[in-house]
């Protein structure tokens, strides 16, 4: 599951517990996502993307929460991002990006009680970069990991 691995696509972790974030995500846990990819981003090179399964995280915020973040809320898929009339974003995200908190740490093979930093994917365009682009995510949460990948 490190950022060696060559084809890490059967990679996958599962979220056991949210430690600081929205209170909408806690009652959605434990959910799984299986790793896309790594990715530099512009402060470390150690980004894992992943992708959701079974159903999407369902997060209630304002649109100026997320402009406030430096989300461009102006690229979210219509499909996915609901603006009502005042203000409020109701988010469907089946993309997250995780990074293990503290730097030097990695995604491993069998890891248990791994602590991440999580943040939404809401730009899409995001799954064809090559690096990490901050305003096309939501930094949401600090959550515990392990890993999920099948036969592991």
């Amino acid at each position: 599951m490190s950022s060696e691995n060559p084809n890490p696509a059967r990679a996958a972790f599962r979220v056991t517990r949210v430690e600081l974030g929205p209170d909408d995500l806690q009652s959605q846990v434990p959910l799984t996502a299986e790793l896309h990819r790594f990715m530099p981003g512009p402060d470390r090179p150690d980004y894992a993307l992943a992708v959701v399964k079974d159903h999407p995280i369902r997060f209630k915020t304002t649109q100026a929460v997320l402009v406030g973040a430096g989300v461009n809320v102006a690229a979210a898929d219509p499909q996915l991002y609901t603006l009502h009339e005042d203000g409020t974003v109701d988010l469907q995200v089946w993309a997250v990006v995780v990074t293990p908190r503290v730097a030097g740490e990695r995604l491993y093979q069998g890891m248990k009680d791994l602590a991440v930093g999580i943040a939404y994917v809401v730009d899409n365009t995001l799954m064809r970069d090559e690096r990490l682009d901050f305003s096309k995510v939501f930094y949401a949460a600090v959550a515990v990991i392990e890993d999920a990948t099948p036969g592991a």
